[in-house]
């Protein structure tokens, strides 16, 4: 019997279904708290850096982030960048490109959304500093849209440029992803 390749569109939904189920499932496991505990410290602290640098005053106290003024909040595995990480590196695996394209669009993104990821924690104390009423639209809606928009633009210039096309180029006839 012939093995028919599935198309990218199912390979890419099923894999992407499954990295936010996983996703969902361990961010409740108190488990996989204490494990990343570490990084949530680590992001705390760098976050405590750049912060002094902008010459706000901060204090620290493990995790959470204090200014004296009385705004703090607590940097917890979802405010760790862990769930567009997990999202752009489950679709570079999934679509079809040469591993070096794969794995320097891996490091590239990674890197990339923990930059982003840490210009959203400064931003947002700045913000819970200056107005604290705006800190929740902040929170949930301005960077979950700037980072999706992140996600989106980072995933279109990588298949872009990974599929051989330069600026100023046409791109070269390829064949359906589904006989691939």
């Amino acid at each position: 019997m012939e093995h028919v390749p599935q198309p990218i569109t199912t390979r890419l939904a099923l894999g992407l279904a499954g990295a936010i189920a996983a996703l969902l499932l361990l961010e409740q496991a108190s488990e996989l708290q204490r494990l990343l505990e570490p990084v949530n410290l680590g992001l705390a602290r760098i976050t405590e850096w750049l912060i002094q640098r902008l010459e706000l005053p901060v204090a620290r106290q493990g995790a959470i982030l204090t200014h004296p003024d009385g705004f703090s909040y607590r940097i917890t595995t979802v405010c760790s960048g862990l769930r567009p990480a997990v999202l752009i590196v489950v679709t570079l695996l999934m679509v079809p490109a040469t591993w070096f394209w794969r794995l320097s669009g891996v490091c590239m993104a990674l890197v990339g959304i923990e930059a982003l990821n840490l210009g959203r924690l400064v931003h947002l104390y700045w913000v819970g500093v200056v107005n604290p009423d705006a800190f929740f639209m902040a929170h949930r809606v301005t960077w979950n849209i700037v980072a999706i928009a992140a996600v989106v633009g980072f995933l279109a210039a990588w298949l872009y440029l990974s599929q051989g096309r330069r600026p100023g180029k046409l791109p070269q006839p390829m064949k359906p992803y589904a006989l691939q």
